[in-house]
């Protein structure tokens, strides 16, 4: 008997073993956490043969809020919800896994940097049906192999970000900071964590947390590595509206086009409360308040046009004039004019807000996926007269896509630079950067050129925006030989390449320090 019971016992073990062995076996890529206009390209990406370089398979599963960011440094952060995919190669026993949770790009870039890193926590079981979040492809109820992939190796391996990393702690700094006039501090502090900032739409909010790029955490107080930024690839900030009225007042009105970046400045800083207040002539129209919807500091979408256009050097305003956290958390404004003012956070909250209310007046990064379900009732503007997506406008139609659609925008004035508000997608990462993450970004560059570009792969860039002193780190704009990109570009002057180049080659030193 106490032999049968040794041998019942080894059994037993040795199917624990095997079962942790399978359990391990697969290879988690990709683990990423950040922007949601990477969140379908990426995936797209992903989701093809594991023969094809970077990419992780073809089961996918998506959900709703289906996942988490846990930062561990402390009990008093909470956890980070969004959108998540997951995709793997195989039923049951997958060889190779990815995922992405989509967030703010300020708050990926945290979960990235905090120390130690941040974990993906899946919020459903194995068996769950998904909610087939990215358009084209069909969801697969979660793996259990897949799932167990990611409980077993859940720390994130990169955080994907509308801007760079020295911004993403700025904006994080700056919203901390004690409330300024100006708006230099946003006062949701004290730090290191602060206070979460919240939609009157829905419950989500979003966290203000610090972290450090370098030498010692600000909350663990443990050592911070050196990490790697790869850039992507160009992505374009739209301003659209909702077009449910069409009346002479409303902005479905075809007089309705076009906003001129100082107007745009005094719409967003309340200063101008109407729809009229847009366009030139518009005395001739009736007064019809109009309706902002604006993103959260934590907020790359938010940070790219704050930078861009309302505080850039010549206009020198904010989007968060006017805000006071004690007062306006969540901000929720009306103006004497029926207008109103309000947060929304998430890309996916400000497109359903803008489609929802008549004359609303929103941003977002364009996305085939971002705007997939507003097509009917919105509309883009241009900005100084420049179109964002084609060459020329024409009635600002969002296109919709049915991939592959390669040539369903042509981004001309993001290629030569000339509309305002754009900036680089990245991904940060451990240094070197794993060769899975960049295997997966130069399918998702690749994939951008063939079925659906949401970005211009930044090979393709022949502008740049010059590079400047940002949390600490002097500007390098990454085209001297020997140089590595740092510092912040947010706003910054746009520029030739070619021009930056001749400059070294002239004077040894690179164009760094303009901003817009």
């Amino acid at each position: 008997m106490k032999h049968m019971k040794t041998v019942v016992a080894a059994l037993a073990l040795t199917t624990v073993l095997c079962l942790s062995a399978n359990s391990f076996a697969a290879t988690v890529n990709f683990n990423g956490t950040g922007s949601s206009a990477a969140f379908n390209t990426f995936a797209l990406a992903a989701y093809q043969a594991t023969s094809v370089s970077g990419a992780c398979g073809t089961h996918i599963w998506t959900k709703k809020s289906g996942g988490s960011g846990i930062d561990s440094r402390s009990v008093s952060i909470p956890a980070q919800t969004g959108n998540l995919w997951v995709i793997w190669d195989a039923p049951t026993t997958p060889a190779v896994v990815c995922a992405y949770l989509s967030v703010d790009s300020v708050e990926g870039t945290r979960l990235f940097f905090a120390v130690p890193r941040a974990t993906l926590s899946v919020l459903f079981a194995s068996g769950t049906t998904g909610d087939n979040l990215v358009p084209s492809l069909t969801d697969e109820a979660l793996d259990s192999g897949a799932l167990a992939a990611l409980q077993a190796n859940s720390t994130f391996n990169s955080g994907v970000g509308d801007i760079r990393p020295e911004d993403a702690l700025f904006a994080t700094t700056r919203a901390l900071a004690t409330l300024t006039t100006n708006r230099s501090g946003l006062g949701y502090g004290p730090g290191p964590i602060g206070t979460s900032i919240k939609s009157p739409f829905s419950t989500k909010t979003s966290d203000v947390v610090n972290f450090a790029l370098t030498g010692v955490d600000p909350i663990s107080g443990q050592t911070v590595p050196s990490y790697a930024v790869t850039n992507v690839g160009a992505q374009v900030e739209l301003v659209f509206v909702n077009t449910n009225d069409t009346t002479s007042t409303g902005l479905g009105n075809s007089a309705f086009n076009n906003v001129d970046r100082f107007v745009l400045a005094r719409i967003f800083n309340g200063s101008s409360t109407r729809t009229r207040d847009l366009i030139p002539g518009g005395v001739s129209l009736g007064s019809a308040g109009i309706h902002v919807m604006q993103r959260e500091p934590m907020s790359g979408t938010m940070n790219v046009m704050e930078f861009s256009v309302f505080r850039n050097a010549e206009i020198a305003s904010s989007q968060e004039i006017g805000v006071n956290p004690t007062v306006d958390n969540p901000l929720n404004q009306t103006y004497t004019s029926g207008g109103t003012r309000q947060r929304v956070i998430g890309t996916g909250e400000m497109t359903s807000e803008v489609s929802a209310t008549t004359n609303a007046i929103g941003y977002a990064f364009w996305s085939t996926g971002n705007f997939s379900k507003v097509l009917t009732n919105t509309k883009y503007l241009t900005v100084d007269g420049v179109d964002p997506l084609f060459a020329n406008y024409t009635a600002g139609a969002i296109p919709s896509c049915t991939i592959p659609c390669p040539s369903v925008v042509s981004l001309t004035h993001v290629l030569d630079g000339s509309y305002p508000i754009w900036n680089i997608l990245r991904v940060s990462t451990a240094k070197p950067a794993p060769a899975s993450v960049t295997n997966l970004i130069t399918a998702a560059q690749a994939f951008a050129v063939s079925h659906s570009p949401d970005f211009v792969p930044i090979a393709s860039m022949n502008v740049f925006r010059s590079h400047y002193t940002q949390s600490s780190k002097s500007g390098v704009n990454g085209h001297k030989a020997g140089t590595t990109e740092a510092g912040g570009d947010e706003g910054g002057a746009v520029l030739t390449v070619e021009a930056d180049n001749d400059n070294v080659t002239d004077t040894g030193k690179e164009i760094t320090g303009l901003k817009q």
